[in-house]
């Protein structure tokens, strides 16, 4: 994978212009509350499959001054040698268009080109809150195992919604259901796949961490599926033994179903558990600083098993919720990773560990100026 070299903001939140040179070392974005830092980040975010950090609809995201709306967004950047583009499209807002060299791509070409990850403040809640949430923070790191996993998920949740519309509505039809179910258990089976894979490459990566670090001040964390087609998976069994699990479940259920009005077992039940294992305790039951590090640890963990791929990190306000020590060592490993990252933070002074081996950049109210 190759780094940003230019990014271009074009009525981009509370960014009118935007043009930044970056050098390939980690950026630094600091600067007050609400000057733009995050803004920033999720703009680079755009730059992959799906909607970005803030998981924002395409119309949102457009400059607004004065009462009035920007007709339309754009976010250009150099990668390697390819010019990337993502913009809204003036006559469509709800509509995006990728380009690469010119030329129309897919979310898909975009996501082989430029590898992300991200941390940000929303995700602080990840162990209190919905299971949904720790699935789509395990399925984005699926991507990164399985390309196609984003586009087997979406065609899941179409068909399910299809299904559950059908079941509300009292459909009695076995044809239509069967033809569905056969559906949703080939891409549910994919989706199931992709989970086990990208958790078993974790968990290796953390007992990698493990022992290669006997002081590593980000606490080791256990992590468990809990799904019945993933735990198949990671038991052995075939893809084709799987799929035909998937389907028979669904049939099996469609009564019961039929009186929920809703597919009530399936993949969209799935949850990543995570322990904090030196203390045996659920991650959910550890202090807030405890949970940050869990996060913060998974985070290095999966960053460093696609080490080949050289993702970019997008860290928001990561450094502030940690003391000296751990803000020193997160920044080595960081450094370690030889990777392309932005971190943002209200002062300068948080990143000093740094010591001169990155980009400083200070953001005021959507402006940019070079340390």
């Amino acid at each position: 994978m190759s780094h940003i070299s230019s990014l271009r903001l074009t009525d981009f939140r509370s960014y009118a212009a935007l043009d930044v040179e970056l050098t390939g070392a980690p950026v630094v974005l600091y600067g007050p509350n609400g000057a733009g830092k995050t803004n920033l980040l999720e703009a680079i975010s755009f730059l992959s499959p799906g909607r970005g950090l803030r998981r924002a609809k395409i119309e949102d995201v457009a400059r607004r001054y004065d009462g009035v709306t920007a007709p339309a967004w754009g976010v250009t950047a150099n990668i390697g040698d390819v010019k990337a583009a993502i913009g809204q499209v003036p006559e469509n807002p709800r509509r995006r268009v990728v380009r690469l060299d010119g030329k129309s791509a897919s979310g898909a070409e975009l996501g082989q080109l430029l590898s992300q990850m991200w941390l940000t403040p929303a995700q602080d809640r990840l162990f209190t809150g919905p299971a949904a949430d720790r699935r789509k923070f395990l399925d984005r790191f699926s991507l990164v195992h399985a390309p196609g996993h984003g586009i087997a998920s979406l065609r899941y949740e179409k068909m399910r919604s299809e299904r559950n519309r059908m079941l509300s509505d009292g459909v009695n039809d076995v044809g239509w259901y069967e033809a569905l179910e056969r559906d949703m258990a080939a891409q549910g089976a994919l989706v199931a796949q992709a989970r086990a894979l990208t958790v078993t490459r974790l968990i290796d990566e953390i007992e990698r961490r493990t022992s290669e670090k006997s002081d590593d001040i980000f606490p080791k964390a256990n992590i468990a599926l809990e799904g019945e087609a993933e735990e198949k998976f990671q038991s052995g069994l075939s893809f084709d033994d799987v799929e035909a699990f998937i389907r028979d479940d669904l049939a099996q259920n469609r009564t019961q179903d039929l009186r929920a009005g809703r597919t009530l077992r399936g993949i969209h039940r799935s949850d990543l558990r995570v322990r904090h294992a030196a203390k045996n305790m659920p991650a959910e039951d550890c202090s807030t600083g405890e949970q940050k590090a869990l996060l913060i640890g998974l985070t290095l963990a999966h960053a460093c098993a696609q080490a080949d791929k050289k993702p970019i990190l997008l860290l928001d306000e990561v450094a502030a919720h940690l003391d000296v020590d751990r803000r020193a060592a997160l920044i080595e490993e960081l450094l370690e990773l030889g990777t392309q990252l932005f971190m943002t933070g209200t002062d300068a002074s948080l990143f000093e560990a740094f010591a001169g081996r990155a980009q400083m950049l200070n953001v005021k109210a959507g402006v940019i100026l070079e340390k």
